[in-house]
């Protein structure tokens, strides 16, 4: 099984395991991303969160779109704790960008007064 490592706007490094969306996924907690190979690395198309994962991706409404734009992968990083999760969604959505996560960005940098804080502990 081949892995990515992400570096977040936080600086903390994320390791995902690399699958074909075809594969048998369990029913773990995990912050998941669709992507395509880039150079010698990948591309983040779509980043999310669940906390169960067969179920979500079983027939995931976006895997349509993210396949449009050369997805052929996803990538998991499991993480039972749901703050554990949410940060490290937070923390790779800012530094990433992914193009079908932009709006969903944007919603939420107009809902906030002041810029995001990622806040971490231990």
């Amino acid at each position: 099984m081949s892995e990515a490592i992400f570096r977040g706007i936080s600086g903390r490094l994320h390791r995902f395991s690399v699958h074909r969306p075809d594969e048998r996924f369990s029913g773990a907690a995990a912050v998941y991303c669709f992507a395509r190979p880039d150079g010698r690395g990948w591309k983040p198309l779509f980043l999310s969160r669940t906390g169960n994962l067969e179920k979500r991706l079983a027939t995931h409404e976006q895997w349509p779109e993210a396949q449009l734009l050369g997805a052929t992968h996803v990538l998991v990083h499991c993480h039972d704790e749901r703050d554990a999760r949410e940060y490290v969604e937070a923390d790779l959505a800012q530094a990433l960008r992914p193009v079908m996560n932009g709006p969903l960005l944007e919603a939420e940098r107009e809902q906030e007064s002041s810029p995001v804080r990622l806040v971490w502990a231990a």
